[in-house]
């Protein structure tokens, strides 16, 4: 059986000799294993600015089994991990970070939960006591926002998981650009389970995922696996056209009984208040709008500029 393990990295250079270093001294581990007979690296270039790119190209001409992908320029985590899953030759496919918070010790357990029949094992962080308290509450908050609006997502999975050939021919069957690629494994179906980790600290440099790649990535994952929000927009609509009706014949029976006293207030309040519902509803069938404007464009998901020790 062989092994590939498809590594994204984005600015890693300071992480990066640690990292090489240890998967290069658990490959040993893994090749004594009697159902692993090959193992190859398949690190994803996504357009770093520092000294990433040269320490690649560097491990790549002292070993042959580090696979190297460049973009053109960044494309995005999501995309550097679909360019490893389309160039991975394994029979078993495994994707895990850089930074070193997911233990590639684990992998071994990974492989005995494969040969026990599943073709998804994904790993599961217990805690998060590495995040900051604003990191741990808005990423619980996104789980179950995912999960009630009836997305198949795994709780405190990132995508750090291991994959059967079979399961990722299955996965590359879709074929949408904005590709949410945790919530999509659990829908391709095929026998899976979950392992339990301690998330580590990074071993060096900084997160990659600030404020604002982490709302984009959110926005991504909600209007990729749900319509909820449209039809919230709707049952909202309906609502108020009601509220509006009923407020329409009051006002007609308040003025034939002489009622009515000229206010602004009366006027301004509910004429905010719909402008404001109207703009904020826009917005949302505006991000639905953009992700078909982006699927029908077929524009490729990624750019290679160029590989190394790659067939």
């Amino acid at each position: 059986m062989k092994l590939s393990i498809i590594i994204p990295c984005y600015n890693e250079g300071e992480v990066l000799p640690l990292t090489l270093e240890r998967f290069n001294a658990l490959s040993h581990e893994w090749l004594a294993r009697e159902d692993c007979t090959e193992v190859e690296f398949v690190i994803v270039d996504d357009g770093s600015q520092d000294k990433t790119q040269e320490l690649l190209v560097e491990a790549s001409k002292l070993e042959k089994h580090f696979k190297i992908i460049r973009f053109s320029r960044n494309f995005g985590h999501q995309a550097a991990l679909l360019a490893g899953y389309e160039l991975a030759q394994g029979d078993v496919i495994v994707s895990l970070d850089a930074d070193l918070q997911n233990p590639p010790e684990l992998i071994s357990e990974m492989l005995d939960k494969i040969n026990e029949g599943n073709d998804v094992v994904s790993g599961v962080r217990t805690e998060r006591n590495t995040d900051s308290w604003f990191k741990r509450i808005t990423a619980v908050s996104f789980y179950r926002l995912m999960k009630g609006l009836g997305a198949e997502i795994i709780h405190n999975h990132a995508d750090f998981r291991m994959v059967t050939r079979r399961a990722l021919n299955a996965f590359l069957q879709f074929h949408e650009n904005n590709l949410f690629i945790r919530a999509t494994f659990p829908i391709v179906g095929f026998p899976s389970c979950t392992i339990a980790y301690d998330c580590a600290d990074r071993a060096a440099g900084e997160t990659k995922y600030p404020l604002r790649k982490m709302f984009e990535f959110a926005i991504n994952g909600i209007t990729s696996f749900s319509v909820v929000p449209l039809r919230i927009c709707s049952m909202t609509g309906l609502f108020v056209s009601i509220i509006a009706l009923i407020m329409m014949f009051w006002s007609l029976i308040a003025n034939i009984f002489g009622l009515t006293v000229p206010g602004w207030t009366s006027t301004v309040v509910p004429l905010y208040f719909l402008g404001g519902i109207q703009l904020l509803f826009l917005g949302v069938v505006g991000e639905y709008i953009g992700k078909i404007y982006t699927e029908v464009k077929k524009r490729p998901r990624y750019i290679i500029q160029e590989t190394k020790n790659i067939d």
